[in-house]
C-alpha cells in the first residue's frame, strides 16, 4: 500500500484492528476488515495495529498472522479477561502516538479517505472526539444509574481521540465486567460525557467527509436511519440493521432517536430513502 499523503490536522494516527478469535465468525470479520483495509485508500499518514486476543488455538493464530501478512502492522497480543476497551486501553499504553482510532472485530471500512475524513474533522477547532456512529439511546431502563433519553453518546467503536484523553478516561473504568463496556460507552460518565466536560466538541463523521454535531445526528443518514448510506465504518450492529424487516427498523429507529427524528423526514434525501423501506 503507497504511504498516505500528508494533510493538515492530526499527525500519524494509531489504527488499532481488534481481532477476538473468541468471536463468532471471526475469519470472516478479519477477511472483511482486511478486504476493505486495502480497498479504500487512508488519505491521511497512520499506522496500523493489529490487537490480538481470545485465540483458543496456534493454528487460528497462524491464521490470522497470514492474513494479516499482506499489510505493514505491528502486532499487541493481550489477554481475553475484559471486554474490548480493555484491550484498546492495554495497546494505547504500548504507544507514544497522539491520536488513537481502534477498530472492533467486525468493523469494516465503506468509503475512500476513510482517515481523512476523521483528521479534517478531528482538526476542526474545539473537537475532542470522533465517531463513525452516534446514539441517543438510553439503557435507562435497564441500567438505574444510566441517562435517561435523549443519552447522546459517540460509540465505542471507530471512534479518534488523543491517546492521553482516552486513557485518562479509559483508566477510570473496570472493563472485566459488561456494565463497565456499557458505562464506557454511554453512562453517566461515559467517554462522550467526559471529554463534552472538558469543553470539546463530539462530531460523527460520515462517508461524505461531514462532520455532524449530536443535534444533527438524527438526519446524517449514518447510524440506524434510512438506508445508512452515510455511513463510513459498518460493524455488526449497522448490519443487523441493515438486514432487518422495516418493522423492526422502525422500532430500532424509534428507540434510538425517538421523535428527534421526526424533523428529518420531510428533508427530501433521507425522505426518499425512507420510501424505498415500504418498497423492500
Amino acid at each position: 500500500m503507497p504511504p498516505a499523503p500528508a494533510t493538515s490536522g492530526p499527525p500519524p494516527i494509531a489504527v488499532a484492528y481488534l481481532a477476538r478469535g473468541a468471536d463468532r465468525q471471526w475469519r470472516e470479520s478479519v477477511d472483511r476488515f482486511l478486504q476493505s483495509y486495502r480497498r479504500h485508500e487512508a488519505g491521511h499518514p497512520h499506522t496500523l495495529h493489529l490487537i490480538v486476543k481470545g485465540f483458543a488455538s496456534h493454528e487460528d493464530l497462524a491464521w490470522l498472522r497470514e492474513q494479516f501478512a499482506v499489510v505493514p502492522h505491528h502486532e499487541f497480543e493481550t489477554t481475553d479477561d475484559r471486554y474490548d476497551i480493555g484491550a484498546y486501553t492495554d495497546w494505547a499504553e504500548t504507544l507514544t502516538s497522539e491520536c488513537i482510532l481502534p477498530l472492533n472485530t467486525a468493523s469494516e471500512i465503506l468509503g475512500d479517505e476513510w482517515l481523512l475524513k476523521y483528521a479534517r474533522c478531528f482538526a476542526r477547532p474545539g473537537v475532542g472526539l470522533v465517531g463513525a456512529t452516534g446514539s441517543f439511546e438510553s439503557l435507562s431502563q435497564y441500567i438505574a444509574d444510566f441517562p435517561v433519553f435523549p443519552n447522546t453518546h459517540i460509540r465505542s467503536t471507530a471512534f479518534l481521540i488523543r491517546r492521553s484523553l482516552f486513557l485518562q478516561i479509559a483508566r477510570q473504568f473496570d472493563t472485566r465486567t459488561k456494565h463497565a463496556a456499557f458505562a464506557f460507552e454511554s453512562g453517566g460518565t461515559s467517554l462522550t460525557k467526559q471529554v463534552m466536560q472538558q469543553g470539546l466538541k463530539v462530531l460523527v463523521v460520515g462517508r461524505d467527509g461531514r462532520g455532524f454535531a449530536p443535534k444533527f445526528w438524527p438526519g446524517s443518514e449514518t447510524f440506524r436511519q434510512g438506508n445508512q448510506e452515510n455511513l463510513l465504518v459498518a460493524d455488526n450492529q449497522t448490519r443487523a440493521f441493515t438486514e432487518t424487516v422495516w418493522a423492526e427498523k422502525a422500532v430500532i429507529c424509534q428507540r434510538t432517536w425517538g421523535s428527534h427524528i421526526d424533523a428529518w423526514l420531510w428533508q427530501p434525501s433521507l425522505g426518499e430513502r425512507l420510501t424505498g423501506w415500504f418498497r423492500s
